[in-house]
């Protein structure tokens, strides 16, 4: 009875491909929102960081631009959770990309194998185990399956002004997610230059209307980035430096990217091992509705560019700059891997075993966040050192903030030292006070030294890392606090209290 129930329900899907994109959606959003969060006690390392940005809503930060933080705190703002609410935001825009994936794959493949090639794309590690934490990488996902589905439409009409002035928008808002989004924009321009439909619509005035959205749009950023120096390319120069520039890391980057599809081996796996000795035979009668041919040619070498280009073009400027690269800036580049390996086996795909690749598909979206979600308790029950999200927040934030009432008197406004424990405080403390970033007052413009001295700041650090004095504040006490948890070493956190300071008559 289960094998024929599940048999029925993936036929379903397949014949009504729109019910299926419904369901994956869906489950993405509730499985890998709600599991994780129910073990989590602290919020991942990246949402602490863009929870204690968000709520100052600055035009960009000194790491990154501020798509991210607007969201994460939009997210806390509406459930009024700082781990949940950042969850289901992350997991939402996962779905959104679906969404984008699914409406370039119908273009292209047809529904059935537009839906079969977004479930599949389940088995690529960046849907997956990262998304809990909201972050710039998640944040690129939609915009990159955005950018492919427009471009797609602009391919088929280049004269058509609505499918470029989305792009255009699109494009802007991608300024305002991470700027490695260039490495999307720098392949669509040479793609629009080699192709032939194309190429000849860019002496129009739709590509310069789109041309012109993408400035009205980025135009407030890119005035902050100008106002601040370039502060964030500064940094990224600094971090790319800091990767490493070995002239084997461009290898390294992509074989990590390979590695990163193996999940996908799963669904494929059984969709095609022989598991029964009965030959399943395509039907010779012309294809039901929902379903498709093979993929054409012309198909196959859109999803090939979409798939491959960007990450051997991210990994030939890294070789040629003898830039460092972090593997995880991959993340948004393989929008499109689920809808390649469909068009390229979809001539294989008979209904028996597209069933088989959904239920493996299934498997993967069920046990992975039961897996992700597992990681703590398991730590737990082992004593080992649980990962940052099974951090006690609670408990730290708590301590600290009573160490500095207890001293002051007064509530805790301002707190620095280590970004993931003062950001952890920002976050969990009733007081909510606001984050000073590496206790650079250049990092945090929503503060002053004024502010600093009339408030006060508390620092915070590991134990077996005392912060260094913070410069123009005198420090009025300062001790350490053992904090309970379950991990293998004591947790003991180092606190340094800069009391406010009376002012001087006039």
């Amino acid at each position: 009875m289960p094998t024929s129930f599940f048999a029925r329900l993936g036929q379903g899907f397949l014949d009504r491909p729109l019910r299926g994109l419904v369901a994956l959606c869906l489950a993405q959003i509730v499985l890998w929102s709600l599991l994780p969060a129910a073990t989590s006690r602290a919020p991942t390392l990246d949402v602490v960081e863009m929870l204690s940005w968000g709520e100052h809503w600055q035009l960009g930060y000194y790491k990154h631009p501020p798509l991210p933080a607007w969201i994460a705190e939009a997210a806390r703002l509406i459930t009024g959770e700082p781990i949940l609410g950042p969850m289901v935001a992350s997991q939402l825009l996962v779905a959104l990309t679906f969404v984008f994936v699914f409406a370039l794959g119908k273009r292209l493949l047809g529904a059935r194998d537009a839906f079969l090639g977004t479930a599949l794309a389940t088995g690529v590690y960046y849907f997956s185990w990262p998304t809990p934490e909201l972050n710039h990488n998640v944040i690129q996902m939609p915009i990159w399956a955005a950018c492919f589905w427009l471009f797609a439409l602009i391919r088929e009409n280049p004269r058509r002004l609505l499918p470029w002035l989305g792009l255009g928008l699109v494009a802007g808002i991608g300024v305002y997610a991470k700027y490695s989004v260039v490495v999307l924009y720098a392949l669509l321009g040479v793609w629009m230059l080699i192709h032939p439909r194309i190429r000849p619509a860019l002496l129009t005035k739709a590509p310069w209307l789109c041309a012109a959205v993408v400035l009205i749009v980025a135009a407030p950023h890119l005035v902050w980035l100008v106002q601040t120096n370039f502060m964030p390319i500064t940094y990224f120069q600094a971090r790319s430096q800091a990767a490493g520039g070995s002239p084997w890391r461009p290898v390294g980057f992509l074989l990590a990217q390979l590695a990163d599809h193996g999940p996908m081996l799963l669904p494929l796996l059984l969709a095609f091992l022989p598991w029964s000795r009965r030959k399943v035979e395509r039907p010779a009668d012309p294809a039901p509705a929902g379903a498709r041919a093979p993929a054409s040619r012309d198909a196959i070498r859109f999803l090939a560019v979409a798939t491959l280009a960007p990450a051997l073009l991210t990994a030939a400027l890294a070789a040629l700059l003898g830039a460092g690269l972090k593997d995880m800036w991959g993340a948004p580049m393989f929008t499109t891997s689920g809808l390649f390996v469909v068009a390229l086996l979809s001539r294989s795909l008979d209904d028996d075993r597209a069933r088989r690749l959904l239920a493996g598909a299934a498997i993967l979206i069920v046990v992975l966040p039961i897996a992700y979600a597992a990681q703590i308790p398991v730590a737990d029950a082992l004593g080992k050192k649980p990962p940052r999200n099974g951090a006690p927040m609670a408990a730290m934030t708590g301590s600290v903030t009573a160490a500095w009432r207890a001293a002051t008197g007064k509530p805790l406004r301002y707190v620095g030292g280590q970004t993931w424990l003062a950001g952890l405080v920002a976050v969990g403390s009733a007081d909510r006070p606001a984050m000073v970033a590496d206790r650079d007052l250049a990092y945090s413009p929503w503060v002053s030294q004024a502010d600093l001295a009339r408030d006060g700041l508390l620092v915070v650090s590991f134990a077996n890392k005392p912060a260094d004095p913070q410069p123009g504040l005198q420090l009025g006490s300062s001790g350490t606090i053992d904090v309970p948890w379950s991990g293998p070493r004591p947790l003991v956190l180092h606190y340094a209290i800069y009391p406010p300071q009376p002012r001087l008559a006039p």
